[in-house]
């Protein structure tokens, strides 16, 4: 078989990881975990949120009290937030919006924006 014989087979095998390659970046998230870590100040409360790279959150303030904490998750471009209450663990699970290194925007499950502004 001669080279340019195996030309169009070349082009099949490259395409077809072209579009396989394409088909996963489709699924991949857009943001990293690590965008969320750190200090901020949301939008519905005053005291700052802790998201930290271990997974757990808390609400604490400036004089160390915590107000709220559980555990936190990124997966596939959402935040599911997991908290006790009333002796009950609860899950929120809400789609991420937008996200730079200073901010990033939540769609909570009653259809309100949460805007979360990094917090030095």
């Amino acid at each position: 078989m001669n080279c340019l014989a195996k030309i169009p087979k070349l082009l099949l095998i490259a395409s077809i990881a072209l579009v396989v390659t394409l088909n996963g970046c489709s699924d991949n998230d857009s943001f990293t975990e690590n965008m969320f870590v750190g200090k901020w100040k949301s939008s519905k409360v005053t005291t700052p949120v802790y998201l930290y790279a271990n997974g757990e959150w808390e609400i604490m303030t400036d004089e160390g009290k915590v107000l709220q904490y559980g555990v936190w998750q990124y997966t596939k471009n959402r935040i599911m937030w997991s908290y006790m209450i009333d002796g009950r663990i609860s899950h929120d699970l809400n789609a991420i919006l937008s996200a730079t290194p200073q901010e990033f925007r939540l769609l909570e499950s009653d259809n309100s924006i949460t805007t979360f502004s990094k917090l030095n």
